[in-house]
């Protein structure tokens, strides 16, 4: 028992400068994660009692940070060999698992997360403290998709920075650290900016941008040498040049970066001015179509009424997970996994079980973070839903194109549609025109099918749907999930929200491609009928096809 509240369960992580449990809050009856912040090794006796006697103060400066994207600090409780941190327990993978299990991340998915770092370090900044620890290992991403910043260093103040560094005590993560704080023993905000660098560089290339066999050859590297030359960063390139410049009065500012990362965002959603039109994402166009089609459901069905039975839970059932699962990790933590129905049976189905099912938990380790803030991976938000009155809907049943001789599946009709693709789709619902493309609604529920073609294949799907998902504003929106899928140019996006009526809907937004041509295939029914409907989205998907 820590604190006289904190229950120790079971350890998640243990490093160089701390060990890291799950803990059981018996006070408030909460999972909560404890940090214990040991005294490094290899330090004079002298030193050890300075690192000891700074250790409490500085760890309660950096606790008084509070921004979406930074780890909450619930309590810092003293101990003779080092203080205790008590922090929000979040499931989460760190962005150097995602790395290590996935590979790089692609240039416009790196300034994403880099733009909410920059968003954390100014919170930071604006608490007059430094992170001086910024490592993929200390970014988390929650399984709601929240970019959050963790464990600050041990000395965060001016006093308490200088006061180590006069007596040689220089700590961080060596493959990470600025090299004024090596070889001058120099730190400001800089500094983080140089690891802000060294973090995007390694995520957007697989690798940090010092890669030796002995770690006195790296800091010897990053005093002497210039950075690898990116070869997957692409037009993210300049910005990590920038940011890892060694002279510090040359390197890119914190405001120089954000602009930089926004540009880069902004760049990937142009087209070249040789193309005749701009890419207009469908994508985003469906997350408006989607609040059209629930109201338009409503109405035909006279449920615009408010329902005050159905209010909105904190946590979906479905995105549920307990600290009591286990997963494998990176010694960063232990996971649990996302509930999702799983279908399987036709090759074409979607999965909706993944890897990222059982993501570990990362535990959260100093001060709060998001999955989101600026604009980032926290799904906040999106297009406006257009008004009813723009879908037109057909009475008849879905037009059997002539050419289609297979007969469909039982309780299905055929559609082909002029944009070159048929699908089968459940007898009886009824079409409506939407923006981009055509959409069917059953006609005794809330369950909607809805298609849309892509002017051209996204450079990157998941890029393209986390933009999307920043350009939504659907109320009550809650990320599921968000990820590529194994077949070639395929993505899939899973979130709930609530309709204006208070009622809790689920989403499924599929990307695939078929023909040369991409297009964006969305299921939604209520929360409650999702896992008796989910089932007939397995046979559309299975069904769909491209025609001549």
């Amino acid at each position: 028992m820590v604190g006289g509240r904190y229950r120790l369960v079971r350890p998640l992580a243990s490093g160089h400068m701390s060990r890291i449990w799950l803990a059981a809050d018996e006070k408030t009856d909460t999972w909560v994660v404890v940090k214990h912040c040991a005294i490094p090794q290899g330090l004079t006796l002298g030193q050890r009692e300075l690192v000891r006697d700074w250790a409490l103060p500085e760890a309660v400066a950096a606790s008084r940070v509070e921004h979406p994207n930074v780890i909450h600090t619930l309590d810092v409780l003293p101990s003779w060999d080092g203080p205790w941190i008590v922090m929000e327990y979040l499931p989460s993978r760190s962005l150097h698992q995602m790395i290590d299990e996935s590979g790089p991340l692609s240039p416009v998915r790196v300034a994403r997360i880099g733009l909410v770092l920059v968003s954390a370090l100014r919170a930071a900044g604006r608490a007059g403290v430094l992170h001086l620890d910024v490592k993929p290992g200390n970014v988390l991403v929650t399984t709601e998709g929240r970019v959050v910043l963790t464990d600050f260093g041990p000395a965060v103040t001016p006093n308490g920075i200088r006061t180590l560094a006069d007596a040689g005590i220089v700590l961080g993560s060596p493959k990470y650290i600025a090299p004024e704080r090596i070889f001058d023993h120099a730190t400001d905000e800089r500094s983080d900016l140089w690891s802000l660098g060294a973090t995007l560089y390694h995520a957007v290339e697989g690798r940090p941008p010092y890669t030796r066999p002995t770690t006195t050859e790296v800091l010897r590297a990053i005093g002497t040498d210039p950075p690898r030359p990116p070869r997957l960063a692409g037009p993210l390139a300049p910005v990590l040049a920038g940011l890892l410049r060694r002279d510090p009065s040359e390197r890119t500012s914190m405001t120089g970066a954000e602009w930089a990362l926004r540009g880069v965002i902004e760049a990937s959603r142009r087209r070249p001015r040789s193309a005749a039109r701009r890419r207009i994402p469908a994508i985003v166009a469906a997350v408006a179509v989607t609040t059209t089609l629930t109201a338009v459901a409503a109405t035909a069905q006279g449920e615009t009424r408010a329902r005050t039975d159905q209010a909105l839970p904190t946590r979906p059932a479905a995105a549920t997970s307990h600290p009591a699962a286990t997963g494998t990790g990176t010694g960063t933590g232990t996971g649990t996994g996302t509930g999702h129905p799983t279908v399987t049976g036709h090759p074409g189905a979607v999965s909706t079980s993944h890897p990222g099912a059982t993501a570990p938990i990362h535990p959260a380790a100093t001060a709060p973070s998001d999955p989101a803030a600026t604009a980032p991976i926290h799904p906040a938000a999106a297009a406006p839903s257009r008004p009813a009155s723009t879908a037109t809907s057909h009475p008849a049943s879905v037009v059997t194109s002539p050419r289609l001789e297979t007969p469909p599946p039982d309780g299905y009709t055929w559609w082909a549609d002029p944009d070159g693709y048929q699908v089968a789709v459940p007898a009886g619902w009824r079409r409506d025109e939407i923006p981009g493309g055509r959409a069917f609604r059953s006609g005794r529920d809330r369950t909607l099918l809805g298609i849309t073609t892509l002017p051209e294949p996204p450079s990157d799907v998941v890029a393209e749907l986390e933009i999307a998902e920043m350009e939504t504003h659907l109320p009550g929106y809650r990320r599921l999930r968000l990820e590529a899928l194994p077949d070639p140019s395929a993505a899939v996006w899973e979130y709930t929200f609530q309709d204006p009526d208070g009622t809790v809907m689920r989403s499924l937004r599929r990307i695939t491609s078929a023909g040369g041509r991409s297009y964006v295939l969305e299921w939604q029914s209520t929360r409650e009928a999702w896992p008796t409907r989910l089932p007939a989205f397995t046979v559309v998907l299975a069904s769909f096809t491209t025609h001549p």
